[in-house]
């Protein structure tokens, strides 16, 4: 039995990702990264980790057919799922999906007007080479947009996740990629050693929302193919609703979480 149906979740990581943690976690925060560059009708975008999509697609329609967006992702499943989800609205630029490695874009230097990167940076191996290879592909007065996870201490569900997956699922380290560039200064650091000029960065809250804490264990276990025996799995979906009972209400269980906004220029 595969892992995603042990947490009775059905589908891949990638779609689960899609169906799940899209309108979980990721769907809010597309207008605030679509406001920090402000794609146009007819420019040509780049949307460097686009994963699904959800992004991509919102871009698509903002610059309409006359324009060029590319989502670029490491992972095939990704992209199937992303290429599943695609409509062929008349209104909207049509999607290139590109499989590839943010640390060797395969486009011609001085491509895109922007470059938008959500919520990828912080997984990258190499973020100083990722962010050079952005500013490589960006024409003259060309903009960044980038979105990383803020400080998990103020994502209470990922804090009670976190400690409970490190004591019973023996994962080390649980979610601290995730949260990883969750420092303003750094991030604002990373851009501006890249060269990038009028670099900034802001924070923003927004909210995690899923049905129940148990939703919330089983869809994070599932998406990233957590083992564990039944009784295992029963003891953590019974700690995270305990100490999340007090986000728990009408619209089901509601907590922060933070996020880094960060623009700049070529």
């Amino acid at each position: 039995m595969s892992e995603s149906h042990i947490w009775q979740v059905p589908g891949s990581a990638a779609e689960i990702y899609e169906t799940v943690m899209v309108p979980a976690v990721m769907e809010e925060w597309v207008p605030k990264g679509m406001a920090l560059a402000n794609p146009q009708p007819g420019e040509h975008i780049l949307d460097v980790a686009c994963g699904t999509g959800v992004l991509t697609r919102r871009i698509a329609l903002a610059i309409g057919p006359q324009g060029r967006i590319v989502g670029l992702d490491l992972s095939p499943e990704m992209l199937a799922v992303a290429d599943q989800m695609t409509s062929n609205s008349s209104g909207a630029a049509p999607i290139e999906w590109r499989e590839g490695n943010v640390n060797a874009l395969p486009f011609e230097d001085e491509t895109f007007h922007v470059v938008f990167c959500e919520f990828g940076l912080m997984v990258f191996p190499d973020r100083a080479a990722a962010l050079k290879e952005m500013l490589r592909v960006l024409r003259p007065h060309g903009r960044l947009a980038v979105l990383v996870w803020g400080s998990i201490r103020k994502c209470p569900g990922h804090m009670v996740m976190k400690s409970s997956w490190e004591r019973h699922f023996g994962v080390e380290k649980a979610f601290e990629t995730a949260f990883s560039l969750g420092d303003p200064a750094k991030v604002l650091s990373l851009i501006r050693e890249a060269g990038f000029r009028e670099a900034s960065v802001q924070t923003a809250m927004g909210a995690v929302r899923f049905p129940s804490p148990e939703a919330l264990v089983r869809s994070y276990a599932a998406m990233a193919g957590i083992k564990a025996d039944e009784e295992t799995r029963a003891i953590v979906i019974d700690e995270v609703n305990v100490a999340l009972q007090s986000y728990v209400g009408a619209e089901g269980l509601v907590y922060p979480i933070e996020a880094i906004l960060a623009s700049a220029g070529k």
